[in-house]
């Protein structure tokens, strides 16, 4: 149990000892930066998406609502009004 300690703890060691030289340098830190601001705009946008597809789900229920009122389920039967008449075909 002491061996695991004492290589956890040199790993520990090592990850601070690399964490703070990364920390130091000026390209790593400006990387970091635009990785959390790419992630900051990841965010907003899975929140929006997720807002939209709320919004759509509304809608089709509403959808459904007005179709089941409407009886728009079946198709409905043409009126006389719109066949239009038959031309006679030339033999």
């Amino acid at each position: 149990m002491e061996v695991r300690k004492s290589v956890l703890t040199q790993l520990q060691s090592v990850s601070e000892g690399a964490l703070e030289k990364i920390a130091q340098n000026e390209t790593a830190r400006s990387a970091i930066t635009g990785a959390v601001q790419l992630k900051g705009r990841g965010e907003r946008m899975l929140h929006g998406l997720e807002t939209m597809e709320d919004r759509l789900a509304a809608i089709e229920a509403r959808l459904a609502a007005l179709e089941v009122a409407l009886n728009l389920d079946e198709p409905a039967a043409p009126s006389s009004s719109d066949a239009s008449p038959e031309e006679p075909t030339a033999a």
